[in-house]
């Protein structure tokens, strides 16, 4: 894996899969080392979209709280595509309110990931109000014309 890993850097499910792999094999560091030489190739700080596959990596490594400080130090820390991420090392630490809480900032983006945790709360009847909510939001039509301003269909 870690052959294919630096053939194709920057792709990210096989950079998470090298990352899990490395956790498996109680070699957090071994993931990390290969993420910040990919972070060092490229010169500039990593998107948001490969820097939460180090997380786990450095819970894992140096504790949850230095992973959660160093999250929430990410320029796109407090974007709903964060949220899911920083509440999942919140919850695997024990800390479900606080993965609530991260959630609830970004809840319309992130209900099913919220509706998961009030459930793991025992907030059975708060997560089915949630997704029935998100669920009964209309859905704006696909189709409303086209760029000629034909009429539909």
């Amino acid at each position: 894996m870690r052959v294919l890993a630096e053939a194709h850097n920057g792709d990210d499910w096989i950079l998470h899969t090298w990352s899990n792999l490395c956790l498996d094999q109680g070699r957090p560091e071994d993931g990390l080392a290969h993420l910040d030489a990919l972070a060092a190739a490229c010169g500039r700080e990593e998107d948001w979209d490969l820097y939460w596959i180090r997380l786990p990596l450095i819970a894992a490594r140096d504790g949850v709280d230095e992973a959660i400080a160093r999250a929430r130090s990410h320029p796109e820390s407090a974007t709903s595509y964060a949220a899911p991420h920083i509440a999942e090392l919140l919850a695997g630490a024990g800390r479900t309110e606080e993965a609530v809480a991260v959630l609830e900032q970004h809840a319309p983006a992130n209900s099913h990931d919220l509706a998961g945790q009030l459930i793991d709360l025992g907030r059975v009847k708060d997560a089915v109000v949630l997704l029935q909510q998100r669920d009964s939001e209309p859905v704006p039509p696909v189709w409303t014309g086209s760029l000629f301003n034909d009429p539909p269909f």
